[in-house]
């Protein structure tokens, strides 16, 4: 259901003709929607409550699909860890095929599977495998869990901005700086126009919430921005908003590749012809990325967010990547972590994506880590 959704919302071109049914219902069925997702707000904020020994950051984001939220929470949780501090990860697991809570201890992450975790959390127990994880459907109940058995110093709530129901003690949006002009009416150009027909509310668009409530926010991270004029655009929005709110711009970037577990530079990838492949919602920015590095891909392909490979998948990859004359598959560490029981024909390299933020000293400020 969420690969048709996204497939109507980002529908371009003659595709978008054969979409606009579909398209004409969700915007139908988004006022009564947004009305009850804003009934559950006001109902969680009267439920909020706290109390807990860990300090609790969220970090989370107002539209649905990536913005660079999980790389900025991975980072955060190894700033903590490098000043050792023990952290905690609550994460619903989108996507898993358990239906039990799961809580990790720290270091344990290979002692569960994927489908017990879901695809982003198989994915950072191998990026931070010194912090613990909580995973469940209530994030409440998850970081209370978590505070009383594996008593963190800090827990770190993976997509809580609409969690008011969670006292927490720092709370961080997460904007991605390909939409950040966007929410504040900065349009310009036909391709403007059709992201601006995407940022309707949800399930209409891609917005869960109104840029207006980024002034719940202790701060604003733009993630990827392109220039600093954009961040002072953003700024200049945010402080009308919520002038206590602290922006900090982050860069995503490679930090490298693997193949079979083990580093290889990027240039070896730039010396073939790889064929990309991935099930993230952030698709066209991975392809920015990519081209931006120098590599050139032979072709891609593709599939939904959090997406469950099976041999058809794989069998459909080889023949795409012959036809493109391929000489080896390129991917995600997100998709990685469900491909191990699968096979390929050619070597399957994996890009690891990292955030960084322009003013570390100013980040460690705002969670607290000085």
């Amino acid at each position: 259901m969420k690969r048709f959704w996204e497939l109507v919302v980002n529908a371009r071109g003659a595709d978008r003709f054969y979409c606009f049914p579909f398209l004409f219902l969700f915007r139908l069925i988004t006022p009564p929607y947004q009305a009850l997702s804003q009934w559950n707000l006001r109902r969680r904020k009267a439920r909020c409550s706290g109390g807990w020994k860990a300090k609790v950051i969220s970090v989370g984001n107002i539209t649905v699909g990536g913005s660079g939220k999980t790389p900025v929470v991975i980072e955060l949780a190894g700033r903590f860890i490098a000043k050792s501090k023990s952290v905690v990860i609550v994460h619903s697991g989108y996507g898993r095929k358990s239906k039990f809570d799961c809580l990790i201890g720290y270091n344990r992450g290979d002692d569960y599977s994927v489908d017990q975790t879901g695809d982003e959390v198989a994915m950072m127990t191998r990026l931070v495998p010194q912090a613990g994880f909580a995973v469940g459907r209530d994030k409440k109940e998850m970081v209370a869990l978590a505070d009383q058995d594996l008593s963190p110093d800090v827990i770190i709530i993976d997509d809580g901005y609409q969690r008011l129901d969670i006292k927490k003690d720092v709370d961080i949006a997460v904007v991605s700086s390909a939409l950040s002009d966007l929410f504040f009416n900065n349009y310009s150009g036909e391709g403007e126009k059709r992201r601006r027909r995407r940022l309707r509310l949800f399930p209409g668009g891609i917005l869960r919430e109104r840029p207006e409530t980024l002034e719940r926010a202790d701060a604003v991270f733009v993630v990827n921005a392109g220039s600093d004029k954009a961040g002072e655009r953003l700024s200049s929005k945010v402080e009308r908003y919520d002038s206590k709110a602290q922006l900090v711009n982050w860069r995503l970037f490679f930090e490298g590749a693997e193949l079979n577990g083990a580093p290889v530079d990027l240039n070896r990838i730039k010396e073939g012809k790889p064929f990309l492949f991935a099930g993230i919602g952030s698709f066209e920015r991975l392809l920015t990325m990519i081209e931006d590095t120098g590599i050139k891909l032979s072709g891609y392909y593709r599939f939904g967010d959090h997406y469950e490979y099976d041999k058809l998948d794989i069998d459909h990859l080889r023949n795409l990547a012959g036809d493109a004359g391929a000489d080896c598959y390129l991917t995600t560490a997100k998709d990685l972590v469900k491909l191990a029981h699968q096979s390929f024909d050619r070597p399957l390299y994996c890009l690891n994506l990292a955030a960084r933020p322009d003013d570390g000293a100013l980040v460690d400020g705002i969670i607290g880590l000085e």
